[in-house]
C-alpha cells in the first residue's frame, strides 16, 4: 500500500510543478510587451518635466483631457465619424488596390506610369482636388483616404503575383486545371503574405490621411479626429491637441488588433498543423 501511495503521489505532482514554468513565460512575454510602453512612458515624463504645460503636458494631464472629451461625447462622435471614413475607404482602397495590382503584374508598362504618377502627387494636393470636385462632403475625405492608400495594396499584390512559385503553375497546367482552380489553389494562396502587409500597411495609412483630409474638409467630415485636432490647435489647447494625437494612435492598435492579427492567424494557421 505504501508502494502504491508513493507511485499516486509521483504521478500527481509533475502537473502542479509544470504550471509554475508556464505561469513564468506568460509573465516573460507579457513584460517584454510592456517594456518599449514603459520606457516611453519614462522618456514621455522626462521631457514634460523640463518643458512647460503648454508646449509639453505630462501624461496625467493628457489622460485627464481624454476622459473630459469622453464625458462630454465628442470623443465618441469624433471617433465614430472617423472609423466611418476609414473603413469604407480601406474597402475601396483593398479591392481597388487588388484589381490595379492584377493590372500591374500584366500590364507593367502601361499601368506603373499611372501608379506612379498617383503615388507621387502629394497627399496635400490630393485633399485639394478632393475639395474641388466633390465639395465640404465625407466623400472627399473618404476620396482622400483612398486615393492616398489604393498604391499599397497595388504594389505589394503585383509584388506576390510576380513571386509565384513557376513549378506550381508548371504543374497545374499539367493537370489541365481551369482558370478558377489556378486562382483558388495557387494564386491566392500565394498572394495571402502579400495582402495581409499591404492590409496592415494601408490601415495604416488611412488612419494617418484621414486627419489630412478631415482637417481639410472642416464641419463636413462629421467632427472626426482631424477636425478635433485642428480645433484644438486653433484655439490654443495643447491638452487636448495631445489627447487626440493619443487616441488616434490607440485606435490604430486597435484596428490592427482587430482586424489584421486575426486575419494573419487565420491565413497562416497551417504551420501550425
Amino acid at each position: 500500500m505504501k508502494a502504491v501511495a508513493r507511485r499516486v503521489s509521483f504521478k500527481v505532482g509533475p502537473p502542479a510543478a509544470t504550471n509554475v514554468p508556464r505561469f513564468g513565460r506568460f509573465c516573460w512575454r507579457l513584460g517584454k510587451k510592456l517594456i518599449p510602453l514603459v520606457v516611453l512612458v519614462v522618456i514621455w515624463q522626462a521631457v514634460a518635466s523640463t518643458q512647460p504645460a503648454y508646449i509639453f503636458p505630462p501624461l496625467g494631464t493628457i489622460l485627464k483631457a481624454i476622459v473630459s472629451l469622453a464625458d462630454d461625447g465628442s470623443l465618441w462622435t469624433g471617433t465614430l465619424a472617423t472609423a466611418r471614413s476609414v473603413a469604407i475607404a480601406a474597402i475601396i482602397s483593398l479591392v481597388f488596390g487588388t484589381l490595379v495590382g492584377f493590372a500591374l503584374a500584366k500590364y507593367e508598362r502601361f499601368t506603373a506610369p499611372l501608379l506612379n504618377f498617383a503615388q507621387t502627387i502629394p497627399y496635400v494636393v490630393w485633399a485639394l482636388m478632393s475639395l474641388i470636385w466633390f465639395g465640404l462632403t465625407k466623400t472627399s475625405v473618404v476620396f482622400t483616404i483612398a486615393v492616398a492608400a489604393f498604391p499599397i495594396v497595388a504594389f505589394n499584390v503585383a509584388a506576390g503575383l510576380q513571386n509565384v512559385d513557376p513549378q506550381l503553375l508548371g504543374m497545374a497546367e499539367s493537370v489541365r486545371a481551369n482558370r478558377f482552380m489556378l486562382l483558388r489553389h495557387i494564386v491566392l494562396p500565394s498572394l495571402t503574405p502579400y495582402l495581409i502587409g499591404a492590409s496592415r500597411s494601408m490601415l495604416g495609412m488611412c488612419w494617418k490621411i484621414s486627419v489630412l483630409a478631415e482637417l481639410f474638409a472642416g464641419g463636413a467630415s462629421g467632427g472626426g479626429v482631424g477636425y478635433n485636432l485642428y480645433s484644438a490647435w486653433e484655439f490654443s489647447r495643447p491638452n487636448e491637441l495631445f489627447g487626440w494625437t493619443l487616441w488616434l494612435v490607440f485606435l490604430m492598435m486597435v484596428s490592427d488588433r482587430v482586424f489584421i492579427t486575426p486575419l494573419a492567424a487565420l491565413a497562416t494557421r497551417w504551420k501550425k498543423n
